[in-house]
């Protein structure tokens, strides 16, 4: 054997040159293993170098590559240089389809016209023409090969100005139909070309696809999809799937798998069966995937039993099933719809775990101290039975006084034990001080035609709290129990904040007096000292959402660098294999840890940590992609219900001040509308160094995060989940928004306002802030009056 190591594009390797042919040169086979082997295409002169081949075997060397090319077991590629039939070319053209939460473009060849595209990552370069990419657009990228079709680039250019995948709203235009945006910020007027074979009528939402420039005339798009009407019920939904390519349709093999399968006898798992586990879910719940019961000990801690339906009884490793789980990575949950990880028959049937009806689980049975500490834990596959459904209202009335247990179907010793157990582990919860986020979140209520009726915002309640933290106490027990088996665990990590990110908090804290020293190893718990400050403030939600975005984003990983947030060091997803695909991982890996020995059919089946590497990866951006598609639907939900608003007066917070202008909080946070810096007062405008306030320099006027401002709504878009505003002044009772104060010396951003548009946006008022304002506060002014009338009545009634 003779090894090689190549400095610069090649991996280390090594390759047999024994057999070489008559010519001198090595064997066919390793020079195609070098050259699958390198991470950017090889030239000759690299290959004759890493083989030591003389000068004279070069032409040798190039006649033998050529015949290769022209068998397709290699491609030339550009600058005399080859690579595997399938490996891309050092420098490509790409279209950006995703951008994850990092900031991380994922992107395809712009060539890929079937079969699975390699999948590309590429780092945003201040280099790259100034100009960020957005999704749908081309790029020119220099790529570096990580392992088969994973690759990593930089972009050299981004060569369109438009993305080419577009989304909106057909509209009527002036010569015709033009697509109104779903992107925000998406003002270029797109002139639709008809497709004779996709019917278009005007309000309809659409898929149009962007067509190269002709000489002097605008942009056009051709329509390559109509998805219905914009105001239909759905339409937020279909839009979103579409947008950030969520499969919805399972294919027609992994459907079959799931005919014939049925719950497993008691033989070969523990029977559970008696022990009076009950599911506590949302009353809007369709499938139940977990059930838990406590009981004392004689020490006076806790016995507590966390039940998952085992999924991967009925999931098995390479199945069409699993096939599609993982490239699903997780369940969808859309306002007003699921797009579940698994067909109905599994997540509905199977794997929920119904009242009174025999499932088959895999069990934590954890023991803990009366301190809430684990003394022990133990995994078991089981047979249980459920043995009742009760909903979070339920028990918390319950655990209120307002109910007894026989009136929400529980008993009474069993509710007493789970809130007693749950007592300890709040204890040890308060002991290690997890980072105390306080947001809360919003939902869309809807009506029975399945339009948007309402948004809410609730808080967690305490039979919320007692879910959790008994999903993350069975979270740690698994993710223990793997680590002392030794067996391969996909982890739940969260690192520690960005130090660019969490300095920013420094001066915010100071603006709301409160105090985050500098220089020293951040801990949850300093910033709950800040999150204490301002609990009960107006400041309150702004904080909390600052303290969010300073964040580390949370993945899967194989590499346990411990959960932050949860100030935890050992954490794994084990509690949803129903919606997520890391957790039947970690299920397949206990399943290997309980059998021992031998290699039960329903284990990872020999995969090892390095080979979860590429797994991790996909499943954490398929979260941030559902992620990514609730936010977007629950905004436009939200800017739906401000379309009838639009001309009125409505009272805000301000949630952010930027160069461009504010982000006002409408509606206690139930939707977010933007405050262009050109409909302030005529000046300029200085932003200070925490970035919590603007000043006009000769006017005084301030606008602060945390003020209360009267605005105007200007224009709703609701397919982009748009909502614009125009200045108004202060809020009745207070708030420093509006005033005149002293001008600020500070340095920071100066802007220049214009006194606001001509004629408002698009769409809005034609005669200029002045007289819609005018005409906004007399409406105003009517609805109060008849709000008060109406209020008279009820009172009387």
């Amino acid at each position: 054997e003779k090894g090689f190591s190549q400095k610069g594009s090649c991996k280390e390797s090594h390759f047999v040159t024994a057999n070489s042919a008559a010519d001198g040169l090595p064997p066919d086979r390793a020079i195609l293993d070098f050259i699958d082997g390198c991470d950017t295409p090889p030239s000759v002169k690299e290959i004759a170098r890493a083989f030591d081949l003389p000068q004279e075997s070069r032409a040798l060397l190039r006649r033998r590559l050529r015949e290769f090319a022209e068998q397709g077991r290699i491609a030339k590629q550009p600058g005399r240089r080859v690579a595997a039939p399938d490996q891309l070319p050092e420098v490509t053209v790409l279209i950006v389809r995703k951008i994850d939460r990092d900031g991380t473009l994922l992107a395809v060849p712009a060539s890929q016209t079937s079969g699975p595209a390699p999948s590309v990552r590429l780092s945003a370069d201040k280099r790259g023409g100034g100009r960020a990419a957005r999704v749908g657009q081309q790029v020119l990228a220099r790529l570096k090969r990580v392992s088969g079709a994973r690759y990593e680039g930089r972009i050299i250019r981004v060569l369109d100005s438009t993305p080419r995948r577009l989304f909106g709203t057909v509209v009527a235009g002036r010569g015709g139909l033009i697509l109104q945006q779903a992107e925000r910020g998406g003002r270029d007027i797109i002139t639709l070309e008809r497709n004779d074979n996709i019917p278009t009528a005007e309000g309809d939402l659409v898929e149009a696809e962007l067509l190269p420039r002709r000489g002097y005339l605008g942009k056009t798009a051709r329509i390559i999809d109509n998805m219905g009407p914009a105001d239909a019920p759905g339409a937020f939904s279909a839009l979103a799937l579409a947008e950030f390519d969520i499969p919805h349709d399972f294919p027609d093999a992994a459907i079959a798998e799931t005919d014939g399968l049925k719950v497993p006898e008691a033989h070969g798992r523990t029977d559970l069966r008696d022990r009076p586990f009950v599911t506590i879910d949302g009353a809007d719940a369709r499938d139940f995937d977990d059930a838990v019961h406590a009981e004392p000990c004689a020490d006076g801690g806790w016995q507590i039993s966390v039940a998952i339906a085992d999924v991967a009884h009925y999931v098995r490793p390479k199945s069409a099933l699993d096939t599609e789980a993982r490239r699903r990575g997780n369940s969808v949950y859309l306002p007003d719809r699921v797009v579940p990880m698994l067909p109905e028959a599994l997540s509905n049937d199977l794997c929920s775990l119904r009242p009174h009806a025999p499932r088959a689980a895999m069990v934590a049975q954890m023991e803990f101290d009366a301190a809430g500490q684990m003394t022990d834990s133990r995994f078991m596959r089981a047979l249980i039975r459920s043995a009742a459904r009760l909903t979070y209202d339920q028990v918390q009335t319950w655990h209120d006084g307002q109910a007894s247990a026989d009136e929400i179907g529980a008993s009474d010793e069993c509710l007493r034990n789970l809130f007693g157990a749950w007592k300890t582990l709040d204890v040890a919860r308060q002991n290690r001080q997890p980072l105390a986020l306080n947001l809360k979140e919003r939902r869309v209520l809807l009506d029975d035609d399945g339009r948007p009726a309402e948004i809410v915002q609730r808080a967690q309640s305490g039979s919320q709290r007692l879910i959790e933290d008994y999903m993350i106490a069975a979270n740690v027990a698994a993710a223990q129990a793997l680590i002392r088996a030794k067996r391969p665990c996909v982890f739940r990590v969260h690192d520690q904040p960005d130090p660019d990110r969490a300095d920013g908090l420094h001066d915010l804290a100071a603006a709301v007096g409160a105090r985050l020293a500098r220089g020293q190893v951040l801990r949850p718990h300093h910033f709950n000292t800040i999150l204490g400050h301002v609990a009960g403030t107006p400041d309150e939600k702004m904080i909390n959402e600052a303290v969010l975005r300073s964040q580390a984003k949370a993945i899967y990983s194989t590499d346990n660098i411990g959960h932050f947030g949860l100030a935890l060091r050992d954490y794994a997803h084990f509690t949803s294999p129903i919606r997520r695909y890391s957790d039947l991982l970690v299920h397949r890996a206990l399943i290997d840890m309980l059998a021992a020995d031998s290699a039960p059919r329903d284990g990872l089946g020999g995969v090892a940590a390095p080979d979860l590497i590429d797994v991790c990866e996909h499943i954490s951006e398929t979260e941030s992609r559902a992620a990514a598609a609730e936010r977007r639907t629950i905004d436009r939900f939200a800017a739906a219900l401000f379309a009838s608003r639009a001309g009125t007066i409505v009272e805000g917070i301000v949630a952010g001040v930027t160069k461009s202008g504010a982000f006002i909080s409408l509606e206690d946070g139930a939707a977010d509308g933007f405050l262009p810096m050109r409909s302030l007062p005529d000046d300029y405008y200085v932003i200070d160094d925490a970035g919590m306030r603007m000043r006009g320099r000769h006017n005084g006027l301030s606008v602060a995060v945390g003020d209360k401002m009267d605005v105007l709504v200007v224009e709703v878009t609701p397919v982009s989940g748009g909502i614009l505003l125009a200045y108004v002044g202060a809020g009745a009772d207070g708030g420093s928004a509006g005033r005149a104060g002293k001008p600020s010396n500070k340095p920071g951003g100066k802007h220049k306002s214009k006194g606001g548009p001509k004629g408002g946006s698009k769409g809005g008022p034609k005669s200029g802030p002045k007289s819609a304002v005018k005409k906004g506060r007399k409406k105003a002014a009517g609805k109060n009056r008849a709000a008060k009338a109406q209020g008279r009545n009820r009172r009387t009634d």
